[in-house]
């Protein structure tokens, strides 16, 4: 499995066009659509974490695995890995797995279909009291944004399946072409004067696009006729093999949505839409600059998988504190430049949305950092095959409920009560407790930091 460079710099690209697209497509969108519009918009977008929590942590899982078995391993299971003694793919495991994958997913549309279509009336009835717009507008894009989830929630794995192979710069290139596909057909349909219906459409044309060509990508006519000629050892075996670490995934998934979506959701029974309009647009940008900082590490998770399984320690400690520089420089530039810059910004495009006050965009910036540096080291736990802390980040989850139920409830901290759960729940032990377990089953020490500073330097140099 080779990714180098050219995988990192097409990574980086992805990223970046997510950036453009907020460049290009959400200073217009913030010109033609009023601040409730947006608040909604922000609404919309929580709800594209159901996704990850139908998924259930299967995604990693998959992922993971087939990444061992690209590296020659010919055994799965439920904890650990078997050290890979030749490189060999096991088609017939291979082909089992990519069974699993389509049943799983299959179940998980229809189960997530059925919820949208029974719970939207009762939701969406109660957000659109306060909303004075064209609420027909909503219901028509509500839908088939719902559409578009579920078809994206069948075809989950296609993304995973590139990036488990180790086809990073592909996987990257397909992203690009679609994210280019809907800036497009977005401000195409945003200047035929269809509101947020036009957000949902390009939304909807990207996805096929991206899900049509990773699928071509994947199945070469190499892989179709070694699939073709393997016999499938596929039992539901397969999939209890990889549940119990899936579930775990999965809880932790949950807990992310609680303490970053679920509560979003909350907020327009204590908040005006405009509220959440500037959380949810300070919230994306941030986001940006997350997908920014943890790209470099992302680009080389499947390495991570793979020096595990042959055993490279050294590979290991240097991907994970490489990692965590370009997480850290990341939000020290970019974040910087958001709080002295980005409303003025906001203002010269003459936008109807501001961002939150500079205070409380560094404390969703500090708060971001944190979460995002443990979960890195989540990652180094997880490429062994192992899942530490769910029970913790579960209760992070909950605690984040809890503490803003309580915040809106009894202070008047307002927008400043989405920042401060989250933040809170997990700096009271995920935050400096994954990141400590890592250090010292890596046995990090200062001079590796410097060693890895100084190749670093070097590389580059050259």
């Amino acid at each position: 499995m080779q990714i180098g460079r050219k995988d990192l710099f097409w990574n980086y690209t992805a990223t970046s066009m997510r950036i453009l697209s907020g460049i290009v497509v959400l200073p217009i969108t913030l010109h033609m659509l009023s601040s409730e519009e947006m608040g909604i918009w922000s609404i919309f977008l929580s709800l594209i974490t159901i996704t990850s929590l139908l998924d259930f942590g299967f995604s990693n899982s998959f992922s993971r695995n087939i990444t061992y078995v690209y590296s020659g391993v010919k055994e799965l299971k439920k904890e650990g890995y078997v050290v890979a003694e030749t490189t060999e793919v096991d088609y017939g495991l291979l082909k089992s797995l990519l069974s699993a994958m389509k049943r799983y997913y299959g179940i998980a549309a229809l189960v997530f279909l059925v919820v949208f279509l029974a719970g939207s009336p009762f939701y969406m009835s109660s957000v659109l009291e306060q909303y004075n717009g064209d609420k027909q507008a909503i219901w028509i894009a509500w839908y088939i944004f719902g559409a578009v989830l579920a078809y994206e929630v069948y075809t989950y794995y296609y993304s995973s399946i590139l990036i488990g192979r180790g086809l990073i710069k592909r996987n990257m290139q397909i992203v690009v072409f679609s994210q280019l596909i809907r800036i497009a057909t977005t401000l195409g349909f945003l200047f035929a004067g269809l509101g947020i219906i036009s957000l949902v459409l390009g939304l909807l044309i990207s996805s096929v696009v991206n899900r049509t060509l990773s699928y071509h990508t994947f199945y070469d006519r190499e892989t179709k006729n070694n699939l073709f000629a393997s016999v499938s050892n596929f039992s539901w075996d397969t999939i209890k093999t990889l549940a119990p670490n899936s579930l775990k995934i999965g809880f932790v998934l949950l807990s992310i949505f609680l303490r970053s979506k679920a509560i979003v959701l909350m907020a327009p029974f204590f908040l005006s839409l405009s509220e959440i309009a500037e959380y949810g647009i300070s919230k994306q940008i941030i986001d940006l600059i997350v997908s920014l900082g943890v790209a470099w590490f992302l680009t080389f998770l499947p390495k991570l998988s793979q020096y595990s399984v042959q055993e490279k320690q050294s590979d290991r400690k240097r991907l994970y504190i490489k990692g965590k520089m370009a997480l850290l420089l990341t939000f020290v530039v970019l974040g910087g430049s958001l709080i002295l810059f980005g409303n003025h910004m906001l203002i010269f495009i003459q936008s109807k949305t501001l961002l939150l006050p500079g205070s409380y965009l560094f404390l969703m910036l500090f708060f971001s950092l944190l979460e995002q540096n443990q979960g890195i080291a989540q990652n180094i736990i997880l490429a062994r095959n192992e899942v530490a802390f769910f029970k913790a980040n579960i209760l992070s989850g909950f605690m984040s409920i809890l503490l803003l139920f309580l915040m809106f409830k009894f202070t008047s901290l307002g927008v400043l009560s989405l920042i401060l759960c989250t933040g809170l729940a997990l700096s009271f032990y995920l935050n400096w407790k994954l990141p400590y377990v890592v250090a010292k089953e890596l046995q990090l020490t200062f001079k590796d930091y410097i060693w890895v500073i100084k190749e670093f330097w070097n590389e580059n140099k050259k």
